[in-house]
């Protein structure tokens, strides 16, 4: 799609973010891998009094990064796993300009909300959740922050279209599991932590 079409599909339901103080929400995958399309999305947006939002694993130069966040009005920061060796290991890169991009847009104003996928038997671990209280201590004024617990939705598509699921072995995170992680993060003087 081009801007154009997206733009015709956003202005459409401009009465009802007047009336719901909502807005569009760039995700993906990674929609910062084509900068230059999510640039002018942005500014078009802006130009109608369109709320904007981001999600992003931040992972891409900080030159790209800084172009774009005075285009935000709510950043989606994605944070998956502490430690530099783990986030190798897992995502297949460091965690540096993922966590230096993080730092680039809290100190240039944008809100952020943090977002933390748990994967039981991954990331839900002690040191992890100390991670997060960190980022929280040393970002306050973050909006929010928000566990994203695991599920296996995501599998059966996989199956459907061919693909072998890549964690057909890790269960759904329950209920259960997920509110003892917020207790957790709660134990931890993690505050505005909750389940997304």
């Amino acid at each position: 799609m081009s801007v154009d079409d997206i733009m015709a599909e956003v202005i459409a339901d401009i009465d009802f973010y007047a009336n719901s103080n909502g807005g569009i929400t760039l995700s993906g995958g990674e929609p910062l891998l084509d900068v230059c399309f999510v640039i002018e999305l942005l500014e078009r947006c802006r130009d109608e009094g369109i709320n904007r939002c981001v999600e992003t694993s931040g992972f891409l130069p900080s030159e790209q990064f800084m172009q774009v966040l005075p285009l935000i009005d709510t950043l989606l920061f994605d944070y998956k796993i502490t430690g530099l060796v783990m986030h190798q290991q897992y995502t297949g890169v460091t965690d540096e300009l993922i966590l230096a991009n993080l730092d680039a847009a809290y100190h240039f104003g944008v809100p952020v909300i943090l977002r933390c996928p748990i994967i039981p038997g991954i990331n839900d671990t002690d040191e992890h959740f100390k991670g997060i209280r960190r980022l929280d201590e040393k970002y306050p004024h973050f909006k929010g922050i928000e566990l994203l617990p695991y599920h296996s939705m995501g599998n059966s598509k996989r199956t459907s279209i061919g693909i072998k699921p890549t964690l057909s072995d890790l269960k759904s995170a329950t209920p259960d599991l997920s509110e003892k992680w917020l207790e957790q993060l709660r134990q931890l003087k993690c505050e505005k932590v909750k389940i997304g």
